[in-house]
This record gives C-alpha cells, structure tokens and sequence, in this order.
C-alpha cells in the first residue's frame, strides 16, 4: 500500500473531503463498505472533527450514507438514483443553455472546442469523465444563473460517480459522446438555438441510459 503523506493541522474539512471525494470516485472503496471517522483521522494525521464535516459534505453530495455508531457507507448503485439524477438533468440543463446561449463568446466557443479535443483523445477513464463534466459545466457559464449552476453541480457530481463506476473508459462511449457535444457545439455557432436545446436534450436521455448499461443495471 503507497505511504499516505500527513496532513498539517491548518487543513480544512474541504481538503478532506477532496481527498475522500477523489477515492470514492476512483474505486478505492467498495459498495457496502463502511469509511470509520477514527480510521481516516488516524491515517491522515488529523482530528475527527473535519473528518465528520468532510463526511457531512460528502452526504450532501450523495457519495456516502451516514449510518449512527457505524460510519459513512458507499452506497450501492441506484436505477432510481440514476434515473432521477437525469431527469433533473433534463430539466435544468436546457434551461441554463437557453439563458447562456447569446452569452456564449468566441472565447468560450474556443475553449469548449479544446475541451472536446481534449475528450477525443483521453486515455483512461477519470480524465474523460472530467472532461465531460468540464464541457456541460462550461456551457452554462455566461446564464447569470448561480443557484441554478450550484444545483447542476450537485447533479453532475452524482453523475460523475457513476461514470467513474465503469472503471474502463469504453470507446464505443467516448466516441459517441464526443461527437454529440460537437454537434451541439456546431449548433451553437450556427446560432441554432432551437435544434440545440432539443441536441441537448437527446444527448442528456441517451447518457443516462449508456450509464445505466455499462454499470450494469440495464442490458
């Protein structure tokens, strides 16, 4: 097992937290398994007290489950969850585009492209799915729209759980996925905004169920 570096005193429940989040996220845990306060306070040299936050924080953002006198619990894999995550999805996303889309400047058409040149070439499985989230993040931006932003944060979290659960980066995905976000971008530029709100929408649909599939909880 790789030597765990000590955190200093001064370290916040947030960097626990990432450090947490970035494990989660990579399959460090197993469903079912139960993170003890203590254990995580010991190994990073640190109180329990921005364990328990980080933790709280972590809930918040569905990765764990807080069970009294247990620990935090890596939930299991979820149709509801998923189901509902893109639902809301749908709801929100398009909504935020339509506020964003006179907004969106040669810059960020810019950098949206370099996001998905980047997608198109990622090699493992956590990069592409930072991308991903980075392209969708990206594309609401200039909505004015903070609480809404804060919400699809939220969802794009629970979302990247589950992208990430696949372990393997599946080609068949990238590929598809890619080219759908530069068909929405194509769109855009051409000041489409009808025909991309519905490319989003599409898109959003067709990503929970390539989820769904390569989790394995739908053939």
């Amino acid at each position: 097992m790789a030597t765990v570096e000590k955190l200093t005193r001064n370290t916040t429940s947030a960097e626990v937290a990432r450090i947490l989040r970035h494990r989660i996220l990579g399959g460090h845990y197993e469903e079912d398994q139960f993170i003890r306060q203590e254990g995580i306070a010991r190994e990073l040299g640190v109180s329990r007290l921005p364990v328990r936050e980080a933790l709280a924080l972590l809930e918040n953002e569905g990765l764990v489950v807080r069970e009294k006198y247990k620990g935090a619990l890596i939930p299991k894999l979820s149709v509801s969850e998923i189901t509902e995550i893109y639902a809301l999805r749908g709801m929100l996303e398009p909504y935020l585009m339509r506020a964003a889309i006179s907004n969106i400047d040669e810059a960020a058409l810019e950098e949206l492209s370099g996001i998905i040149e980047r997608s198109r070439n990622a090699q493992d499985l956590t990069e592409w799915a930072d991308l991903n989230q980075a392209f969708h993040r990206k594309l609401y931006e200039h909505a004015n729209k903070p609480l809404s932003l804060q919400v699809l944060d939220n969802l794009l979290m629970r979302a990247d759980r589950y992208l990430k659960m696949q372990r393997v980066l599946s080609t068949e995905t990238q590929r598809e996925s890619d080219a759908e976000h530069q068909h929405l971008l194509d769109l855009i530029v051409a000041g489409d905004t009808e025909t991309a709100l519905a490319a989003l929408e599409k898109h959003i649909a067709w990503n929970e169920k390539d989820v769904l599939r390569t989790v394995g909880l739908q053939k």
